[in-house]
Order: C-alpha cells, then structure tokens, then sequence
C-alpha cells in the first residue's frame, strides 16, 4: 500500500505528458528539419517513453500478465496497422489500477488501466479507447507540445520530473520530492485537453476503427455511456473522463463521423472475452467471493459469453484450490476448442499447481510444438521448468527463446527465471547478467549497472573475451543514459 502515492504520482507524469501535447492545438506539426522536429526526435521520444515505463513498472504500477498483455498488443497492432504513420513501433501495456483511465506516452507506449478493460462491454469499446490514444502518438501531439513548450520552460521541468524518477531509484529524497510536486502542482494545472487535439485523435482513431473492421460509432458511445454512468450514480467522474472531457456536440460530430461508414454487424472476439474474464479473476481481492459470483452467474446465465464464464470460474477454482472442478471444465474447454492459448495455459498449470510436473511440462511442451515462439507460453513453460527443478531446461529454453529475436520487453521476470537458473547450475557471473537486465527493465538501472559489474569481478575466468566486452557495453549505455538524465537536472 505504502507505493501506492508512488504509482498514482508517476501515472499523473503519463497524464502531463499527453497534456502538454494537448496545449499544441494550433502549433501546425513541423516538417523535417523544423525547429520542432530538431528540438525531439522519433528516438528522443521512444527513449522517454521507455524511461517512463520502466519506473510505472519498478513502483508496481503494470500488470505483470503476459497472455493479457499479449492480448493487448495484438489490439493494438491491429489498429496500428492500418494507420499511415511511419512509426510501427508501439508498445501496449495494463496499468495495475482500478480505475478508469487510458494514457499515451511519448514514443509510441500505451497505458490502458485494467479498470478501464473491465468497464467495457465490447472488443469495440476497448479498440475505440486504444484507437483514440494511438492516434495521439501518430499524429506526434507530444512533439508539438514540446515545440509549444520551447518557450516556456516546460522541457526542463519535464525532463527533471523524468530524470528525479530514474534517478530516484534508490528510494532517494530528491526522487520522492519530485514525484510530490508533480502531482501537487504541475500535474494539476495541464491537465485541461484542447478540443483541437481530441477532436483530431477522435477523427483518426475513428478511421482507424472503420478501417480495422470495428464499429466507428463505438468511441462516441462508449465516452457517452461512461458519461451517463458517471451523472446517474453521483459519483465523480471517472479519471478517464477528467483527462479526456467529452461534450454533447464533441459526442454528436464523433457520430456523424462514424455515420459516414457502412453499417455491419460487430461481433467482439473470443479471446476479448477471455482477457476480461481472466482480468477480473486475477485482480480480485477476495477469490472466495468471486468464485461464488462466476457459479452463480453461470448457473443463472448471467454471461455475454458461455466459455469466457467457464474459464473464469475454472480459474477462480484454481484460486481457491478446487483443482478437480476446475480439471473438469478446462478439459470440456479443451475438447471444444483445443487450440486455445488460455485454456492450454490454464490446463498445464492446474497440472503444477497440483503438483504433478511432469503432466505439467508434457502440456507445456506440446502447446509449444503447436506456437512455437509465443511468448505466455515460454514464460509458463520456464516457470514450470524451474518449479520442476531443471535448470538446464530452463535455461535452453529461454536463451532459444531470446536468440529468435523476440520482443522481451513485455516479460521482464524471464530474466529473473534465466538468473535462478544460471545460479542453480553454478554460472555466477550469467546470473547476475541476467540480474542486470531484470533490474534494467524493470526501472533499477543503478542496481543494473552494479549487477553487470559484480558479473565482470565474478567472471574473471568464467567469461571469454567478446562476452566481457558485451557487459562492459552494456554497463557503458547504463551509465549515458542516467548521465543524460542528471545532465537535465542540472
């Protein structure tokens, strides 16, 4: 509880961020070679963005699920795809907060809070939030906020935020008393969006929608409905709402927009279903309750989606140590729809959780024979292998994982996995690089740069030649990345 304030103050510097892109409402996007796009560059943004996560993720604030997250990507990716930006590389990610709220980070990073997952009620209401933040970043507003802010002092205030966070990692004063002024005073005052620059990522996120086979009129009716609620029950309204303010006739011309498309029917995708389900399993804080919920909910048909409802309550089972009911179901799952990922999943690890590894690692392997590469399945797959005790496996598994030159930066605890196993089979110095790039990903680059350090002591005559020179890079792009960073304090 005590990192809670923490989180909350560092996703205030995710609203800021997208804020000040909001105040650029009538700065025109500059053209290669202008003084804004010399003033931050594509690379400049992606490495602000990637700074920024690293520490939501180092106080706790993402949700570690890696078959969630790869649900969200491939959402993502799906809209992004049938945009013309030039930049295709985004990164999508669940914030580990219940409420409502959706963010853009400099860079191509988008934050969706689980609470807002749940809110919806369609794939289409959540692809029409992730359009309308996509399109925040390909249209460049934080680029114009910072050609905006050239004049007003707004980047170093900024950076010094980002660089007190990186720097601050050690728990330091000035880290913390950064983090405090941010949301006491800064972050309050930017909050307000320009009715240029939503209207504008409304118009492209609905084209993105249409274009991606979703409902346009779902961005417009989804604003509304959080609206509704908001105003029917009394209560404040949610933080998305606060950061994205919707008006009648902003509502009306998202749905003459989205009225200019051909009406079809919109169905929303097993699997959208399934992440929602597993969504409210996972961060349920009483698993008793939420058990009872799921049976009485199935019992009584209270569901969107009969299997969705069936591998929650198999899950929430699992929560709750019913293993043979939640076999019993998972197996009926299986024998409908045997090539789904997260009944593969939940399957072998019902088999760990009872205690049979070997059952579990079978299941583990064939599902990999059948994705080869997939990423949920390789982190479980060494988790079981490593609960199993095979080191060996463990490690062969992760570093063919790697070698195929798959994105890693999503599942930062495999390298935690990779370490364990270095360790268990006696390579000191591989485990605390592996150490090194878990702390790195996860936000702690001093304690990254001290791990590829006692690596290089302890790897005296265990390492060769070229892998001395692979960390000693390593800890030299650590040590310009913080130098940079303090450089902004100054």
């Amino acid at each position: 509880m005590r990192r809670q304030p923490v989180i909350r103050a560092i996703l205030a510097i995710c609203l800021f961020l997208t804020a000040l892109a909001a105040r650029g409402d009538s700065i025109a996007l500059p053209e290669i070679g202008a003084s804004g796009a010399a003033l931050v560059s594509p690379l400049e943004e992606r490495r602000t963005g990637e700074a920024v996560v690293r520490n939501i993720r180092r106080a706790g604030g993402i949700l570690e699920d890696p078959l969630a997250t790869d649900y969200l990507n491939f959402l993502g990716y799906r809209l992004v795809s049938h945009s013309d930006t030039r930049q295709r590389r985004f990164s999508f990610f669940l914030v580990n907060d219940g409420g409502i709220n959706a963010f853009a980070l400099p860079g191509g990073f988008i934050g969706v809070n689980y609470g807002l997952f749940l809110a919806t009620e369609s794939e289409n209401e959540l692809a029409s939030v992730m359009a309308h933040e996509i399109a925040h970043v390909t249209q460049r507003h934080h680029a114009r906020a910072y050609q905006l802010a050239e004049n007003s002092n707004n980047i170093p205030v900024l950076a010094a935020i980002i660089a007190a966070i990186v720097l601050g990692a050690q728990g330091s004063e000035l880290g913390q008393a950064a983090l405090t002024s941010l949301a006491a005073s800064n972050i309050q005052r930017q909050l307000d969006f320009t009715r240029e620059n939503e209207k504008e990522a409304d118009r492209v996120g609905i084209a993105l929608l249409a274009d991606s086979e979703f409902n346009p009129a779902s961005m417009a009716e989804f604003f509304h409905k959080l609206d509704r609620e908001s105003r029917l029950y009394g209560s404040a309204a949610p933080e998305f709402l606060r950061t994205h303010p919707v008006t009648e006739n902003r509502i009306a011309d998202a749905m003459n927009r989205a009225a200019q498309y051909p009406a079809r029917k919109w169905h929303s995708s097993r699997n959208y279903y399934l992440i929602r389900t597993r969504l409210a399993v996972l961060t349920s804080r009483d698993p008793q309750a939420t058990y009872r919920q799921l049976e009485s909910d199935l019992r009584n048909g209270r569901y969107i989606d009969k299997a969705a409802a069936r591998y929650g309550l198999a899950l929430a089972m699992m929560a709750t140590r019913r293993y043979d009911g939640a076999r019993r179901i998972l197996d009926q799952l299986l024998n409908e729809d045997g090539g789904r990922i997260a009944y593969l999943l939940a399957r072998a690890r019902l088999e760990s959780l009872a205690g049979d590894h070997d059952a579990a690692l079978a299941r583990f392997a064939a599902a990999l024979e059948d994705y080869p590469g997939n990423g949920p399945l390789t982190f479980a797959y060494a988790s079981a292998l490593l609960e199993a005790g095979k080191p060996q496996a463990t490690r062969d598994l992760i570093q063919a994982w790697r070698q195929q030159g798959t994105d890693d930066s999503s599942i930062p605890k495999i390298y935690q996995l990779l370490a364990t196993a270095e360790a268990r089979l006696g390579h000191k110095a591989e485990s605390h690089v592996a150490l090194g790039e878990y702390y790195y990903r996860i936000g702690q680059t001093h304690q990254a740069i001290r791990q590829l350090n006692i690596a290089l002591e302890q790897g005296r005559n265990e390492l060769d030649f070229y892998k001395k020179a692979r960390i000693e890079a390593r800890i030299d792009e650590y040590q310009q990345e913080l130098a940079l960073l303090a450089s902004l304090q100054e």
